[in-house]
């Protein structure tokens, strides 16, 4: 005696030899995409607005750039710059035990606007993540520079 199998969506009664929950691909989908837990968005902190596309999908964090107030922006900027290079200068074990981080730190948060922090030694050509090997360049001759060094 066998046992009556039932479709999940419509309760059609389901014949075959596999073992199939659904009586069509149509009825499978119907149940597969009925969302049971609605996400919260994701919400601009200055516009409130969600950082969502057409598609439901976070867009990039430049979209709303224009929303932060140019201080609040360059001071972010700044610190994820200066938290970045930490981390590469440790990875890289190129930060003295000699070096001042609260320096260091503070060369890059007070860098003026249109200039970046260079190494006048860069890192790769053996320079260290040291105060004394750091100097303000514009963005321009900074990446006319690049890794260059004259000894």
């Amino acid at each position: 005696m066998s046992k009556n199998i039932y479709c999940k969506n419509c309760n059609k009664t389901l014949t075959g030899k596999h073992q199939v929950k659904y009586c069509s691909r149509s009825c499978a989908a119907k149940i597969n995409n009925k969302i049971t837990k609605k996400k919260e968005p994701f919400l601009c902190k200055f516009c409130e607005k969600p950082i969502l596309d057409k598609r439901g999908h976070r867009v990039n964090s430049n979209a709303h750039k224009k929303c932060i107030p140019k201080q609040d922006y360059n001071t972010f900027r700044k610190k994820k710059n200066q938290i970045w290079w930490e981390y590469q200068m440790k990875k890289k074990k190129q930060t003295p035990p000699d070096a001042d981080l609260q320096i260091i730190k503070g060369i890059y948060l007070n860098c003026p606007e249109g200039y970046e922090v260079d190494h006048i030694k860069p890192i790769s050509k053996g320079g260290l993540h040291h105060q004394d090997n750091l100097q303000y360049l514009t963005i321009k001759e900074n990446r006319k520079k690049s890794n260059k060094w004259n000894e």
